[in-house]
């Protein structure tokens, strides 16, 4: 009985040392690593594996555009063939920079969330009061990030670098075209 209430009491030592942490440069700092939102920066290696130039493939117009006269024949015309370019944490794309923020993606699929910092995107999960930029903005918002060799499930791999960038025009706070961009 003794043997068992001190492997207990050892357990429980434990997980509460590793729940509550002693590291001292967090106690010096004041900043605990899972309040600090600089720990869920993206250092400059994950640019490195989006770098590069893209195509624009194929055009979706999502149904609230088309709701507001948008054709896809229009959409089309302006954005296939269109190219982007990532270098360190720009994109450049429709003649106009625009500084990037990453985040590992959670989704399977993708290998990064990339969203475009002055855009106004809110970063919520999906839901029906999301707001994807703001209404003066206009221009890319996010895209997810797919890197060759992903795993898509069902054992389909992706065999090229893909982007799957969503696009808000000026007067909404929605996104109104998703382009899919692949690697040139």
């Amino acid at each position: 009985m003794k043997k068992a209430l001190s492997l207990a009491l050892a357990l429980a030592l434990t997980l509460c040392l590793a729940a509550c942490g002693n590291d001292d440069s967090e106690s010096k700092s004041g900043k605990s690593k899972k309040n600090d939102s600089s720990s869920q920066a993206v250092d400059m290696s994950r640019f490195e594996d989006m770098a590069g130039e893209y195509e624009c493939a194929g055009v979706i117009t999502n149904f609230n555009a088309m709701d507001a006269g948008v054709k896809s024949a229009d959409a089309d015309a302006r954005f296939k063939g269109m190219t982007a370019r990532l270098d360190g944490s720009t994109l450049e794309i429709d003649g106009r920079t625009f500084e990037l923020e990453a985040d590992k993606s959670e989704n399977l699929y993708y290998t990064y969330t990339v969203t475009v910092k002055e855009s106004g995107y809110d970063k919520k999960p999906h839901n029906s009061d999301r707001k994807f930029a703001d209404e003066g903005f206009d221009g890319p918002v996010y895209f997810m990030f797919t890197k060759a060799g992903t795993d898509q499930g069902l054992g389909e791999v992706t065999s090229e670098d893909t982007i799957d960038l969503y696009w808000s025009p000026e007067g909404t706070t929605d996104w109104y075209f998703s382009l899919d961009l692949k690697r040139k």
